[in-house]
């Protein structure tokens, strides 16, 4: 046994190292996430009042090395032996191991040209796509609760040919079916043509053991008639801005009542997301955040589905053809049963490249 003076020196010791180590070092530590020690420690820079880190030291930490020069010289790519990253200086656009995705801050260049990474977007972004299993957020899931948006006097998008309000409720009811075949419990915000006011529908996820909450729309955009794809919001961390917005610090700091799900809700909407991609024959409009009040009010994972623009005409046709609604419930279904083996089985999503959808490789102009 090693006496009580002894066992003092040794601790003064390593205090010592530690310290020394530490300011040697002279950088400024904060909480962050690395490929060997999820919780580890980045160098960071303030730009704009935001915590950044260097986008090799990212890379570096996560297998991934610089790429092959892109056309346009503000894009950036890094690619490892299975994950990659594009990335545009002074955009919030990304591109993850082949899928769009929204960073809620720009890509940065400072100094001698060297290029950053919000930290937020490190936690947020990122690491729940490339680390899924280091967010301790996570948790079983035993419930699906699908919210068929709009329903009653709320119509939502119009096509020539029908109404978001009716084919939402179609494409529930339909993946509904056949998660139920599968032996998983669903239930719904509205089972037939009323309206449920927006702030009820997450609320019903307080009856349930263990839920998700899924909303389906169709979208529409009648400034820009070729808009088309699919697309999928999730909440933007506490403090940061929604896509397309610019930072305002009273919206940004409106408290939701899921904000402790922020990466359980990246994990839903990325799983979701890549199986929907690769399954149906659509454009990658990307991973999107916003405080959409069915999202902001639920206290649990939580994620709004975007399938298609009814203002554009090809996608219109498809939403009112049957064959392409009950496409689009399986391949919901596929996604959100691919989350629940995750969250409960822990048996990791396949990546995107062996699902067999050619990878997005464009950034897309922002407005």
């Amino acid at each position: 046994m090693v006496s009580n003076s002894l066992e003092a020196i040794m601790h003064s010791v390593i205090r010592f190292l530690f310290l020394a180590s530490f300011f040697a070092a002279g950088m400024a530590l904060v909480t962050g996430h690395a490929e060997a020690n999820p919780v580890a420690q980045w160098r960071t820079v303030k730009i704009d009042d935001q915590a950044y880190v260097a986008l090799n030291d990212f890379a570096t930490a996560y297998g991934m090395k610089k790429g092959d020069r892109r056309k346009d010289l503000k894009e950036l790519s890094f690619e490892g032996e299975t994950r990659s990253l594009l990335v545009k200086v002074d955009s919030r656009q990304s591109i993850v191991n082949g899928v769009r995705n929204w960073f809620s801050y720009p890509v940065k260049k400072q100094g001698l040209g060297k290029a950053f990474v919000s930290l937020v977007d490190i936690n947020t972004v990122l690491v729940p796509t490339y680390r899924p299993d280091s967010v301790s957020q996570v948790g079983k899931v035993k419930t699906i609760v699908f919210d068929p948006g709009h329903g009653g006097h709320d119509r939502g998008a119009k096509s020539p040919k029908g109404y978001e309000k009716d084919y939402a409720l179609d494409i529930v009811k339909r993946s509904r079916k056949i998660l139920e075949a599968r032996g998983i419990k669903v239930v719904q915000s509205r089972l037939s043509d009323f309206f449920v006011p927006l702030s009820e529908r997450p609320e019903m996820t307080k009856n349930y053991e263990d839920p998700i909450f899924v909303s389906i729309h169709l979208n529409a955009a009648s400034w820009r008639p070729a808009a088309s794809g699919f697309e999928i919001f999730s909440m933007p961390p506490l403090g940061s801005p929604s896509t397309g917005s610019k930072p305002d610090r009273r919206k940004d700091t409106f408290e939701g009542e899921g904000d402790d799900h922020t990466e359980a809700r990246q994990v839903l909407a990325n799983v979701v997301y890549r199986t929907l991609l690769s399954k149906m024959d659509g454009f990658d409009r990307g991973l999107k955040r916003a405080r959409f009040t069915v999202l902001r009010r639920a206290d649990v994972p939580s994620i709004l589905v975007e399938g298609g623009f009814l203002t554009n005409p090809e996608d219109a046709e498809k939403a009112h053809s049957p064959a392409w609604r009950e496409e689009f419930a399986k391949a919901i279904a596929d996604g959100l049963e691919a989350y629940m083996k995750f969250a409960n089985e822990k048996k990791m999503p396949e990546a995107i490249g062996k699902l067999g959808r050619t990878p997005t490789e464009e950034f897309v102009p922002e407005d």
